[in-house]
């Protein structure tokens, strides 16, 4: 397990690394940005590169993972399909090849005729990296990886990251929105039961080095198995009274019943995972959602970290039911191996009804009320 939360950190640094270079180098930044129309515009694939960035890392982390650990074959899940047409009308499935090479060919299959770029994906594909974390390489655990199943968010906030802002000032530390809000999120959970039991968030864009003016990164990472909870982070306080993130479609019934709980102490963000690593940095006490927009692959790697500090994440309608029929248990926590019945597609995975990423006991208990 502990060689397990090591690989899943390395992907994450990987993933990373990908999504700061198709920032940065020019060739790939082009095709990142672009919106062409009318005759400019590429009929392959150019016009929606974002989406191979997304499936890319994807697949680099499936692969990367599977490779160490063969035994996680076919449980390691994601939010993107990886085909694509090609402009001759065939499909091409996007994974890491045998060689640098041979990885290279088939991304330009998808992105012909530009050459530059799909050598620079498939070098950084290839790519070793090693995160160097003594802290990380002296956790010892003991849970079998063939008893776990992975959900890849390979970029979460999607729309942040293709718009790029570095110029949102944050409030209390929240930024509203803006590259910063642009993860990697890779969490692993029970087979059997669906609960999360090991998270790592990646922050790609965390800050920019003062002399290279070249973006830096961190990462949080958390493991709650059994009666073993091990965190990169220290539980953040509670306040007195607690700040609360919110998406700004929030609806205005939700803010309008929060408002006497925390008055003017609710924030908005961008991004579902952003929104949970506010809860686990401690820069809000929970987050609230009322509507079924997160999918497993958003929730499952910061719901692991929010459990080993003490905290987690529950299904908001179900919850709310159980309170109002009297039960005073604790509420249901989100699970990450039930797909929904009647669902198709994504929306299999939907977290249906919403959620609250709590930090303390208290303040769910203080939400649900207040809901």
């Amino acid at each position: 397990m502990a060689g397990l939360l090591q690989a899943l950190v390395g992907a994450s640094e990987k993933a990373a690394h990908i999504a700061r270079l198709c920032r940065r180098e020019e060739p790939l930044f082009q095709l990142l940005v672009a919106e062409k129309t009318g005759p400019d515009r590429n009929r392959r694939f150019l016009q929606d590169f974002k989406t191979l960035a997304d499936v890319l890392i994807q697949e680099v982390i499936k692969h990367d993972l599977g490779k160490q650990f063969p035994e996680l074959q076919g449980h390691i899940h994601g939010e993107e399909s990886n085909e694509f047409r090609t402009g001759q009308g065939e499909t091409v499935a996007v994974r890491v090849c045998a060689t640098p090479g041979d990885t290279a060919a088939l991304l330009l299959s998808v992105l012909e005729p530009e050459r530059e770029a799909a050598e620079l994906l498939a070098a950084a594909v290839h790519r070793d990296v090693a995160p160097g974390d003594a802290e990380l390489a002296g956790v010892v655990l003991g849970i079998p990886p063939q008893d776990l199943a992975v959900w890849i968010d390979p970029i979460d906030s999607t729309n942040e990251y293709i718009g790029g802002r570095e110029d949102v000032a944050p409030i209390d530390g929240i930024a509203p929105a803006g590259l910063c809000s642009a993860l990697v999120l890779i969490g692993a959970y029970d087979r059997q039961t669906g609960c999360p039991v090991l998270g790592v968030i990646n922050e790609p864009f965390f800050r920019r080095d003062p002399l290279t003016r070249r973006w830096q990164g961190r990462y949080h990472w958390g493991v709650a198995y059994g009666d073993t909870r091990l965190c990169s982070l220290s539980p953040p306080p509670p306040r007195p009274a607690p700040r609360l993130v919110l998406s700004r479609a929030e609806a205005a019934a939700v803010r309008a019943a929060l408002g006497p709980l925390c008055g003017d102490r609710l924030r908005f963000a961008a991004g579902a995972g952003y929104k949970m690593l506010c809860v686990i940095l401690g820069l809000a006490d929970a987050y609230v959602l009322s509507e079924g927009s997160t999918f497993a692959w958003d929730a499952c790697a910061p719901h692991a970290i929010l459990r080993a500090l003490g905290g987690g994440a529950v299904a908001l309608a179900e919850a709310l039911r159980a309170r109002r029929a009297g039960d005073t248990g604790p509420p249901p926590e989100l699970v990450y191996n039930r797909p929904a019945e009647g669902a198709a597609g994504a929306e299999r995975w939907a977290n249906r009804g919403g959620l609250v990423a709590y930090a303390h006991p208290q303040q769910l208990e203080a939400v649900l009320a207040a809901l």
